[in-house]
């Protein structure tokens, strides 16, 4: 099996992300997750065909369990328009340990100022601080799940936020869309439970669009529909959605 993907391919940044420092770079802003399904093998491939579009800033949401289906991520910061990954320790450290200063640990109480040496990382340490999935959200024109997996489509219709992708869809403005490939088995995609969730979706919360899948050979050997929408419909989709166009010359 080829190298993957790992949580430690992308340390915790020392400088905390802020939408408003990209406010005014004239971009269209994409922001590109992937979740626990072997479809996430195909993110690669829909990052080098948007790479030709100008004028966008792309940045990733991975789940941990996505990391499995994806190469190296310091092979995907390579691809032009891609600008920065986020991981779940981004935000939440391991042990829910933010890795204190000796300054932060004393009775002082002044902050160490997160733009000093001293300061390790951009985890929220304090009033104030930016929040990474809530800068996400700021910063997003409009989010593409692809592949949504089963856990994490039950988990967005229940409203959990047990993560940084799904702590970014339920603060989601509503004004701007999420579009959803889903990916799992035939018999996952065909249960009654699946087709009520995506009833909420398409139903109850205007604000997303389901890229429904299509019928092939499951990675699983079992044959029906459940695999993701072709990657190339996906980035046909989001180019019309976002009216994209191809920079001179390419």
């Amino acid at each position: 099996m080829p190298p993957h993907a790992s949580p430690s391919d992308i340390p915790t940044p020392k400088t905390a992300f802020k939408a408003s420092s990209h406010a005014s770079d004239g971009k269209t802003h994409i922001l590109l997750a992937a979740t626990g399904s072997v479809a996430s093998i195909k993110i690669p491939l829909i990052l080098s065909s948007l790479s030709k579009y100008s004028n966008i800033s792309i940045r990733l949401v991975f789940t941990t369990s996505s990391l499995l289906f994806l190469p190296p991520l310091t092979e995907l910061l390579e691809i032009p328009n891609v600008d920065g990954i986020h991981l779940d320790h981004h935000e939440w450290p391991e042990g829910l340990s933010s890795t204190p200063t000796e300054a932060e640990l004393s009775d002082t109480p002044e902050a160490v100022p997160s733009d000093t040496p001293e300061a390790e990382t951009a985890i929220w340490a304090k009033i104030g601080d930016p929040i990474l999935h809530i800068e996400l959200r700021r910063w997003a024109d409009i989010l593409i799940i692809a592949p949504l997996s089963a856990n994490s489509l039950a988990k967005i219709v229940g409203g959990f936020s047990d993560n940084l992708l799904l702590s970014v869809v339920r603060a989601w403005d509503v004004g701007k869309v999420i579009a959803v490939a889903p990916a799992m088995n035939t018999l996952m995609w065909d249960h009654p439970v699946t087709g009520r969730q995506i009833g909420v979706l398409e139903g109850e919360w205007g604000w997303f669009r389901v890229l429904r899948p299509v019928e092939k050979v499951l990675a699983c050997g079992d044959s029906g529909s459940g695999a993701m929408k072709e990657w190339s419909s996906i980035v046909e989709w989001v180019v019309g959605e976002m009216k994209l166009t191809v920079e001179e010359g390419v």
